[in-house]
């Protein structure tokens, strides 16, 4: 009977409901393709498997037998050796009837993964110990159990032509060696696989057949096999993933044009420019050239801005939106906070001052949020719909179904990563307003670029013109990870930080160390007299039994009165309402406050140049790019400034945290730490199935992977550029699998099926 991959995997001998239950519950395997795509974990490098007789004492070897029996003792200290030794010693029978001994110190579990029955390979130096030969702390890997039919004699012929021995993740009921047996019988069952791929461009990429490669990654001859068939394996993984994101970017853009928004000589961008304080980096001007290309297109601008912090960012969004006002249209910024949007609202105001704004004949800007009194709100509401607005900064408040523009020219969405998919999703799916339809509501983070209307020309003929889109963030993102989150995007990186910004002093205080603390509030003292502020953030509001760690009330309470009794120290946090929290910010802006107490509510955004220490407390709740971002919040008016890394305090303080901390203490460059954290915490879900509906990279790295994330990504570009909806004969085998992979976690890929 011929069986398929998307069978059952009670299709194979011997498994069950129970066994297929167990599965699904271990490792969420329920099909056949589930099980083949269960990938090893690593490999088991049998070598030579040699009999006892052909064993030359003191150099490697794999014997293979079953265990007999086990025995233990205890070994006195001796000499330096200040602990006993617990000795586990157990033999072991070939299929020859030799008998040889496997030793292993201070492991008392190794009897009970090993009982007697257990038919495995143990790989190790032999050396002879009272005549009898002997392996001391092998290598192990077990192949079945005398119970389940095995024996030595069978697995040394299943052994002799395979030296790579598949180590499966597992779970106790469901060992490695389970899992080998699983795999081996659905190869067996299974014909050839259909490939998905077309021959010319596995001819192409050097990729083996889909077939051949899956079954060498569990079986492999050698370790170029197994080499040559992760290969093919991550290929189709970051293939699949470019092509969805190409795909999507074609369906959001079907049947729209850019408008020409590209700057315009002696317009507002180039008076911007000239009465700026500060010459542009190098970064910010090959920014320029590429944003004004994409503002002159013919097709909508969808680029993504990344730059570490205080690299000017905002400069740049600036002239981009200026850009839209030349051409007689207006621009968005969304945030994903209101005290973010507050904070862009001041900055940008502060920025076009020179320019004049909100005065006759100047810029007219707004800042538009879910606080916005309502005679305010509803005064901007009318400004935006006749066209007298020129900016507008707001949060998800201008995502409300009353909000209309006149005529929307550029959209500029900050911190991206805090907006889902569905929102740029429903940005083109909004997108469309024309001559008849009058400006057209505003939907969704990115959706906002949606709202053309009447207005703005159309920028070409054919479709509906849609805004141009940037998308900034102060995450830095390694080159690798941002082409395959972003497939979908151009990206900008800003790898320059202005002149005469120093590195910020980092440093890790631990419990050992309590006296540093003491210094510290002394040393923040020290800096308040001298005119300069302090953010201490704390990782929770409150402290609760549940998650142990400082609580910012309770931090403010110690600070402002026994701490800094006769300093003013602020308060904020996400419960507080609108109005308190900007009062916080407000004082701690003028200096009315010296010291700051918060959540991460501060994370992005704010920007106070007096602020020169940074406190954080229970650093190692917080991920490496969420301190990057609280360190940098200091630093940026200039002169030494300081974060200090307080951890351990309320948990204990695993290795790997530690590996973490001291990645932060030890660069202050955004890109190599994002490089760190990617290396430390690896890929996984790119963003979280339920933010972005990527699908998961189980084989491909993309670090390593780089060539592989590159060339998916020029030949998905090229596949959808000539088949925009994957519908020509020849894609159909792509498109079914990109539609597999994403399994209707893409919003876009679902519409795409139903609709």
């Amino acid at each position: 009977m011929s069986h398929h991959l998307d069978d059952p995997v009670t299709v194979l001998p011997g498994v069950g409901p129970k066994l297929a239950g167990r599965l699904t519950d271990a490792f969420g395997i329920g099909t056949l393709r589930d099980l083949l795509e269960h990938y090893p974990r690593r490999y088991h490098d049998a070598g030579a498997v040699l009999d006892l007789g052909e064993v030359e004492e003191g150099t490697p070897a794999t014997l293979l037998g079953e265990v007999l029996d086990w025995s233990s003792r205890r070994i006195p200290p001796k000499g330096k050796r200040s602990r006993p030794l617990h000795l586990a010693e157990g033999r072991v029978r070939q299929a020859s009837g030799a008998v040889f001994t496997v030793t292993f110190f201070n492991q008392h579990w190794r009897p009970a993964t090993l009982p007697p029955g257990t038919v495995a390979a143990f790989s190790g130096t032999v050396k002879r110990f009272r005549r009898e030969l002997q392996l001391a702390s092998p290598d192990v890997q077990t192949l079945g159990t005398v119970a389940a039919g095995a024996d030595a004699a069978s697995a040394a012929q299943r052994l002799d032509h395979q030296r790579l021995l598949a180590v499966y993740p597992a779970v106790d009921g469901l060992p490695s060696f389970k899992l080998n047996e699983l795999v081996a019988a659905a190869l067996e069952v299974l014909p050839s696989i259909a490939d998905w791929l077309p021959e010319a461009v596995r001819d192409a990429h050097g990729l083996r057949d889909l077939d051949g490669a899956l079954r060498a990654i569990h079986v492999p001859a050698d370790h170029a096999d197994r080499h040559a068939a992760r290969r093919r394996l991550a290929f189709d993984e970051l293939c699949s993933l470019q092509l969805g994101l190409q795909w999507r970017r074609s369906q959001l853009e079907a049947g729209t044009v850019g408008l020409d928004n590209s700057p315009v000589a002696g317009g507002w961008t180039e008076r911007f420019l000239a009465q700026l304080p500060f010459g542009l980096t190098g970064a910010q001007r090959r920014a320029l050239t590429e944003l004004g290309t994409d503002l002159g297109g013919t097709r909508p601008m969808h680029r993504l801005l990344q730059g570490d912090v205080g690299s000017g960012k905002t400069v740049v969004a600036a002239w981009t939106m200026l850009s839209a006002v030349d051409r007689g249209r207006q621009a968005a910024l969304m945030v994903p906070t209101e005290v973010l949007a507050e904070q862009h609202h001041r900055t940008l105001t502060e920025l076009l001052a020179p320019l004049g704004v909100n005065v006759l004949d100047g810029l007219r800007v707004a800042a538009l949020t879910s606080s916005t009194p309502v005679r305010e709100r509803r005064r901007i509401l009318s400004e935006l719909l006749t066209g007298e607005l020129d900016l507008i900064v707001g949060t998800h408040a201008l995502l409300e179904e009353g909000v209309r523009f006149a005529d929307l020219g550029v959209v500029v969405i900050d911190e991206q990563h805090r907006f889902g998919v569905s929102q740029r999703v429903q940005l083109k799916e909004k997108a469309g307003g024309s001559a008849a339809a009058g400006a057209s509501e505003v939907a969704g983070a990115s959706e906002v670029a949606g709202a053309s209307g009447a207005a703005g020309g159309t920028g070409g003929s054919g479709g509906a013109t849609t805004p141009d889109v940037l998308v900034m963030t102060a995450t830095p993102i390694p080159r690798s990870l941002a082409l395959t989150l972003y497939g979908d995007l151009d990206v900008t990186v800003l790898d320059e930080l202005p002149p005469g910004r120093e590195p910020i002093t980092t440093q890790l205080i631990t419990p050992r160390e309590a006296h540093r603390r003491g210094r510290l509030e002394a040393f923040i003292r020290t800096e308040v007299a001298a005119g300069r502020r302090a953010y201490v953030v704390c990782p929770f509001v409150e402290e609760s039994e549940a998650l142990p760690g400082k609580g910012a009330v309770e931090e403010h309470r110690r600070l402002a009165e026994e701490v800094f009794g006769d300093l003013e120290v602020a308060l904020v946090h996400g419960r507080l309402s609108a109005a308190d929290k900007e009062a916080a910010m407000a004082a701690f802006r003028s200096g009315e406050a010296q010291v700051l107490v918060s959540t991460t509510v501060i994370e992005v955004g704010v920007d106070v140049p007096e602020a020169t220490i940074m406190v954080i407390e229970d650093a190692e709740r917080f991920g490496l790019s969420q301190l990057h971002q609280l360190r940098g919040r200091v630093g940026r008016g200039g002169g030494r400034s300081f974060c200090v890394l307080f951890a351990g305090w309320s948990t204990e303080l695993s290795e790997e945290a530690i590996e973490r901390l001291q990645a932060v203490v030890g660069t202050t460059d955004g890109f190599e730490l994002a490089e760190a954290d990617l290396h430390l915490r690896g890929a996984g879900q790119l963003f979280g199935s339920a933010q972005s509906g990527l699908p998961d990279l189980r084989l491909a790295r993309i670090q390593e992977d780089i060539d592989l994330v590159a060339d998916t990504r020029r030949l998905a570009a090229e596949v959808v550029a000539g088949d925009p909806d994957l519908s020509a004969p020849e894609h159909q085998p792509l498109r079914e699998e990109v539609l597999r992979r994403y399994a209707g976690g893409l919003e876009a890929f679902a519409a795409l099926e139903t609709g």
